[in-house]
């Protein structure tokens, strides 16, 4: 019981510290519209391909949650573990192709194809769908999905 005291005191602190560092430009200029979602969407890229887990700190909800494209199951920690890995790394030169947002009230989904990668040798594509919720003048990812197929040769 005590460690799970400390626990929520610690998060709580550390939700806090991650808040008073959102100083971003793509954050600061916020909207409820499709462009919002698609400029968030690429900044959230370049953020974990580039190690930036401050970003998804104050992009990503506290909850959020991911099924990943193998069947996995990743919470906030597990994304910014992910992402910590590519610090210090160059922005890789990736296409990622624009995604289709769908608006509906304090929701959007951004959702499409990511680029092809290799998995065991063979190329493999993902359908993502990434989950918004407008909260307190600004835009949280609460919940994403991935889904791989593979790509005819």
């Amino acid at each position: 019981m005590r460690l799970r005291v400390l626990l929520l005191a610690f998060s709580v602190s550390m939700a806090g510290v991650v808040h008073a560092s959102c100083d971003y430009p793509v954050l600061a200029q916020e909207k409820k519209d499709a462009a919002t979602i698609q400029n968030l969407e690429h900044a959230w890229s370049d953020a974990f391909l580039t190690g930036d887990t401050n970003f998804e700190a104050c992009l990503l909800s506290p909850d959020f949650t991911e099924i990943r494209s193998d069947g996995s199951l990743n919470r906030l920690s597990d994304e910014l573990a992910l992402a910590a890995k590519h610090k210090g790394k160059p922005l890789p030169n990736i296409n990622f192709p624009p995604g289709t947002v769908h608006m509906h009230g304090d929701v959007a989904i951004a959702y499409g194809v990511s680029p092809a990668k290799m998995v065991d040798g063979k190329p493999q594509k993902s359908y993502y769908a990434d989950y918004y919720v407008w909260e307190n003048g600004s835009w949280r990812v609460y919940f994403a999905q991935q889904t791989a197929f593979a790509v005819a040769q």
